[in-house]
């Protein structure tokens, strides 16, 4: 008749005791340095305020945040900016800092320094084929962001002009022509670790000039523009890191590795935890402290 094996299973005091181990022992593993990505725009637009038929800047070399002249009728302009973070940034990492660089390549003659804002979108947009030289745009093409619809045409947004988080996550003067950076600041992290946390919430910003002053607006180079010139996002980031405990890489510890670790009792491999060389009850401290 076969001899029933016995099994210790772990006391509170035993526990608690592996999970200080595994504390300390991914305390020191788990630092690693951080990681920077810099990426241009997957699209950017011109939301441009008109009473006629809608017009946009989808393909365009620039686009447009303020508000323009009396000649042009002192309506406003607001640009739309997507970055695609999925192949830059890994899922589960932490982010630590955010830069947006953009370049003003147009100043209305006399205009003095504006104060610009970027805000969090609240829904998405598109970018279709419309092209112009001027901030008048050129007749709205299928896809395209209006200052009425998300998409053009027949599907606006919540409220016309787009909808957007009231409080800016970043605010940045700018006068002459040259390039700009809005600084990292607790939102745009906040902004930005969302979107990698929840890739379906990414709707970009929207850049928003002086709308209560005639000729603030200013011409910024698009990404459609020379690659130099093109909007830069600069994101400092800390991968997930791994746990070594995770003996079968499901993502998570559990039975399953607790199996490997028993199957290698007594000797060496993936489950020798602690790195001393033999598979034992310091290694099974750590898998328990680590168990999810």
């Amino acid at each position: 008749m076969p001899t029933a094996t016995t099994r210790t299973i772990p006391t509170p005091r035993l526990r608690r005791t592996a999970a200080i181990v595994a504390c300390l022992f991914l305390a020191a593993t788990g630092a690693h340095a951080s990681d920077t990505a810099q990426l241009t725009p997957l699209r950017d637009n011109t939301l441009i305020q008109t009473s006629g038929s809608p017009t946009s800047l989808g393909a365009a070399t620039s686009f447009y945040a303020g508000r323009v002249g009396s000649n042009d009728g002192g309506t406003f302009r607001r640009a739309v900016l997507l970055f695609d973070l999925a192949d830059a940034v890994s899922a589960g990492s932490t982010i630590l800092s955010a830069t947006l660089t953009i370049r003003c390549n147009r100043v209305p003659p006399g205009s003095p320094p504006q104060t610009f804002r970027l805000h969090r979108l609240f829904e998405s947009w598109g970018e279709g084929t419309s092209n112009a030289f001027g901030g008048t745009g050129a007749a709205a093409t299928p896809g395209d962001a209006t200052w009425v619809d998300r998409f053009h045409p027949g599907m606006p947004w919540s409220t016309p002009g787009g909808s957007f988080e009231p409080t800016p996550s970043a605010t940045r003067t700018i006068g002459a022509v040259g390039s700009y950076e809005f600084a990292s600041t607790p939102e745009l992290v906040a902004d930005l670790q969302a979107w990698v946390d929840d890739p379906s919430s990414n709707h970009g910003w929207i850049l928003v000039g002086n709308e209560s002053t005639l000729q603030s607006v200013r011409r910024f180079d698009s990404r459609e523009s020379s690659l130099s010139l093109r909007p830069r996002l600069t994101v400092t980031f800390e991968p997930p890191a791994g746990n070594p405990a995770d003996l079968n890489g499901d993502g998570v510890v559990n039975g399953a590795d607790l199996a490997i670790l028993l199957g290698q009792w007594g000797g060496s491999g993936s489950a020798d935890l602690n790195g001393d060389g033999v598979v034992n009850g310091a290694d099974l401290a750590l898998l328990l402290g680590a168990w999810d």
